[in-house]
């Protein structure tokens, strides 16, 4: 074992002091960073956003990271089994590989290109000390080089790029953490919070790492423990070794910034305020949580109390539009993050994905119970396989990643180049966010916020959107993975390049068992195709080719879009087939669809003269079988493939509609005259408006998330809403003749669990307005339907409103809405605030109301939790919470008087 003495504290601090008493102060290289205020900011004082990536996996194996957490969370574990098959000296040589590999210099100039500005790197505190069980001398340390060596490979190659690295202790001596994998804790032995040898070791380690990095500009700093999770008293134990260590580190390195994280996997700073140093920074985690300001408003307080700049020093595992939204939330913040991680074993969240090869497979079978033992020869093989896997170059990148982290704001970007003719396979859609280069349901998990977890991309394969995608059967123009579990609404975007003006014949590869697909394709500017089935083929890994005939694209960059108008099909490729030029091919009627109460829009194939569209005598619409008067017809100026109609009288959701055209005076550009058709579908995409007070049948919304229809055998039959979930939504057009207090019944059913029911006003923003919280109660069955009743308040005129599903376990049947009285608007504004939130039971509510309110705080069950709490007019509360559970709550104010609703603010509790 190589050691080598590190111990140049006394002359490192008579040089610092020097340089103190020549200099007057201590002079920052062109690069180092500094905690100023509430910012990081380099030497000339700029504000520097560090856009980082966590190296996770290299000096600290994960098991979730390698597929081994069921058997072997910790790397200890992990380790064992490795050597259990192939023996310790090929062992430390498949670790040297995994080291020698895992994180090289193309990794970091990778980065670098991507946009990343700087590394976090997880250190294994066993690369650079010795366990104190394995101590020749005990209570001494003794110093390895392996670990310093990676090190300064890391920082010199970080260096190269001008890319800051953030030195963070994983796994400290002992374990830092309850949770195994994390920290490579084993409970056989003393932890660090139970071992003084430890945390002594820890200090010196710091030590150590301070001496040797104390004059290096691009380490932009030092995270002392990671993710502690440890039960403690105020987290008095935590605090007394940060000053420990930061004593020490100061000692030798007056510059460098200290990064600190707080208990419970880094979100807990109970007693770890305020700093203790002038060049801190707190360090907070962020995972699976909504991304809106009210989620991170507890660090802004915490950092606009005491002054301190933050830094998210871990953060992803999630999907792409989740990535996007974090970064901007955090950027808009002033706010630094690192992402976890750069690679890891058949992942999509990652920037890299390592191959899982046939034969790894193989042997976590093996160590699972499920399948042979392998030859030592054989396992071999396997491992040493993996860390050529681990190389840049041989995994696969993930464009799409680094594209949401890096790129803000709505930008989209090809994910290949689709060349027609040619094939366009269905996976490669454009990069950006949801509504923008493709629109899915669900695109991301939210279950810190909402309880339940999200499955984003159910094939978890290729891209991580909420795109679901699978690896594929299909043998005719695949690129081995098909988009699924397509739900009817759904669409993807595509950027291609057309070499040639023409008609094309679109070969679409699809499969289903079902007989509810349907697609049709636009562009940009127009409608390529009408609307076309997909029919059964038997299976959803049964392929065949459906062919929309002569879809007509134009040469150059184009921007197709295609749409699922019915869902339950896979689809693996498009392949467009120039079969004529534009001029050979007749101008045909595509489709229609209403685009008001008044108006429909026609689309046709070709472009048309303007000359005949204003003259509607020779078409005829049809409402529910009947002709209908056109008072208006027109060409649109910016989409010269569709003709507007404005009509007579106003059309219904659930009108029947149909148009017809009988004449010969329109014709396209080209001199083909539009041929005439009878009693084509008029799409109708009129949403309905209820009319309260009255009745609102649950499936009678306009758009939702996440829900079945299903068949109710409820009194009067039809269908209810089921399969709910957290976070799933109906949303309704209701119409008030002026703001009026409601009686609100709802008709539901639930087996077992009850559930929990927001009703909400959607702003024309899409700001959220809670108007009412509802507990249900289970009712055995579920086809056993009863009433829960309870009170809102409607603002006037027609609104947009929600039943959203803010806990499971219920079908709905419907709501129905009888008038109280006419009541004054809610309450609204900035009259009052709450912080910090989240909190870990601290609350203040600061009153600018010019009236007493009464307070009362209920859970996601609706149950009220604290009530009738005074709150005086312009007056300021403290409120603790701490004995309620960890979760998300809402506080409500009443008029102490009237008991009025003032306000609802959504809270959540770590």
């Amino acid at each position: 074992m190589k050691l080598f003495d590190l111990n140049k504290r006394l002359y490192t601090t008579i040089l610092v002091g020097l340089c103190l008493i020549f200099s007057g102060t201590v002079s920052f290289g062109q690069s180092f960073l500094r905690a100023e205020g509430k910012a990081i900011v380099n030497e000339e004082g700029d504000t520097v956003i560090l856009r980082g990536m966590g190296l996770g996996g290299w000096m600290l194996q994960e098991g979730y990271m390698l597929q081994t957490a069921e058997f072997a969370n910790a790397q200890y574990k992990i380790r064992q089994h490795i050597s259990d098959l192939i023996g310790e000296a090929d062992t430390d040589l498949f670790y040297e590989k995994w080291l020698e590999n895992h994180v090289r210099k193309a990794d970091i100039d990778s980065l670098a290109a991507w946009g990343f500005n700087s590394v976090r790197l997880p250190m294994h505190y066993n690369l650079f000390t010795l366990p104190i069980e394995d101590e020749p001398v005990a209570g001494e340390n003794t110093w390895l080089t392996k670990g310093f060596e990676l090190t300064d490979s890391l920082i010199s190659w970080c260096a190269a790029n001008e890319m800051y690295v953030i030195l963070d202790l994983h796994a400290a001596p002992g374990g830092q953490g309850a949770d195994q994998g994390i920290s490579d804790y084993d409970p056989t032995k003393p932890s660090l919070w139970e071992s003084q040898e430890n945390r002594d070791k820890t200090v010196a380690l710091w030590e150590q790492l301070a001496i040797r990095y104390a004059d290096e500009p691009w380490v932009a700093g030092y995270d002392l423990l990671n993710e502690v999770n440890w039960g403690m008293s105020n987290n008095a134990p935590l605090r007394a070794l940060y000053e420990a260590t930061t004593e020490a580190i100061r000692a030798v390195d007056p510059i460098h910034i200290i990064f600190i994280e707080g208990n419970w996997f880094a979100n807990d700073f109970t007693g770890l305020t305020p700093p203790w140093d002038d060049n801190l920074v707190y360090s907070p985690h962020k995972y699976w949580s909504i991304n809106d300001q009210a989620s991170i408003q507890w660090v802004l307080s915490l950092r606009d109390e005491f002054d301190v700049p933050l830094y998210f020093g871990e953060s992803g595992e999630n999907s792409n539009l989740w990535f996007r939204d974090a970064v901007s939330l955090m950027e808009e913040n002033g706010i630094g993050w690192a992402w976890w991680p750069m690679k890891k074993i058949e992942s999509i969240s990652g920037l890299a994905s390592v191959e899982k090869t046939v034969g790894y497979q193989s042997l976590l079978n093996y160590w699972k119970g499920q399948g042979a033992e392998p030859t030592v020869q054989e396992a071999k093989d396997i491992l040493f396989d993996l860390t050529e896997k681990l190389k840049i170059e041989n995994c696969r990148i993930q464009p799409d990643v680094a594209h949401a982290l890096i790129t803000q704001g709505t930008p989209v970007k090809a994910y290949a180049q689709n060349v027609i003719p040619g094939v366009v396979y269905a996976t490669d859609y454009d990069m950006g966010p949801n509504g923008v280069a493709y629109f899915d349901l669900q695109s991301a998990t939210y279950h810190v916020s909402t309880g339940e977890y999200t499955a984003w991309n159910n094939g978890w394969a290729y891209r991580n959107d909420g795109v679901d995608i699978e690896p594929c059967s299909d043998n005719i123009n695949t690129n081995g993975f098909n988009v699924g579990w397509i739900d009817p609404g759904e669409w993807m975007r595509y950027t291609v390049d057309v070499m040639e003006d023409g008609a094309y014949d679109l070969n679409i590869r699809a499969a289903t068992a079902g007989f509810t697909g349907q697609i049709h394709l636009e562009t940009e500017e127009a409608v390529l195709t009408g609307p076309k089935y997909i029919p059964s083929t038997g299976g959803y890994q049964n392929w065949e080719t459906t062919t929309i005939s002569e879809v007509i694209l134009n040469e150059g960059s184009n921007v197709i879009y295609l749409y699922a108008d019915g869902g339950d099909f896979n689809l693996s490729s498009l392949e467009f087939e120039w079969v004529a030029d534009i001029q050979d091919v007749d101008t045909k009627f595509l489709s229609a669809f209403t685009e008001s109460e008044t108006s429909i829009r026609m689309n046709v194939n070709k472009d048309l003269l303007e000359a005949g569209t204003d003259n509607p005598e020779n078409f005829t619409v049809y409402v529910n079988g009947l002709p209908t008067p056109i008072t208006n017809s027109y060409m649109d100026s910016q989409n010269p493939r569709s003709i507007v109609f404005e009509i007579d009288g106003l059309m219904k959701n659930g009108d029947l509609l149909n148009i017809s055209y009988s004449g010969a005076d329109i014709s396209s550009t080209d001199n083909k005259t539009l041929e005439t058709f009878q009693f084509q579908i008029i799409e109708n995409r009129i949403p309905i408006f209820h009319q309260l007070s009255g009745r609102v049948e649950a499936e009678e919304y306009f758009y939702q998330l996440g829900l079945n229809e299903e068949n109710c055998f409820d009194t009067g039959g039809g269908k209810s809403l089921g399969n709910t979930g957290a976070g799933d939504y109906a949303d309704y057009y209701v119409d008030v003749n002026t703001t009026s207090l409601f009686d609100l019944d709802y008709r539901y059913s639930s087996e077992s669990e009850g559930g929990t029911i927001h009703l909400q006003l959607i702003g024309e923003d899409g700001e959220v307005t809670l108007l009412n919280s509802t507990s249900l109660e289970a009712t055995g069955d579920w086809q056993n339907w009863e009433t829960k009743s309870t009170q809102v308040q409607i603002p006037g005129g027609r609104s947009h409103i929600r039943m959203y599903v803010a806990s499971k376990g219920f079908n709905l049947n419907w709501m129905e809405f009888s008038f109280v009285s006419d009541t004054e608007e809610m309450v609204q504004g900035d009259e009052f605030s709450i912080y910090p939130n989240p909190t870990t039971g601290q609350l203040f509510l600061n009153s600018e109301l010019n009236t007493d309110a009464r307070v009362r705080i209920i859970n996601l069950l609706g149950q009220v939790s604290l009530d009738n709490i005074l709150l005086k007019e312009n007056d300021y509360l403290p409120l603790n919470i701490s004995g309620l559970d960890k979760g998300v709550y809402f506080i409500e104010l009443r008029n102490a008087d009237s008991g009025q609703l003032i306000a609802i603010e959504k809270i959540q509790k770590y």
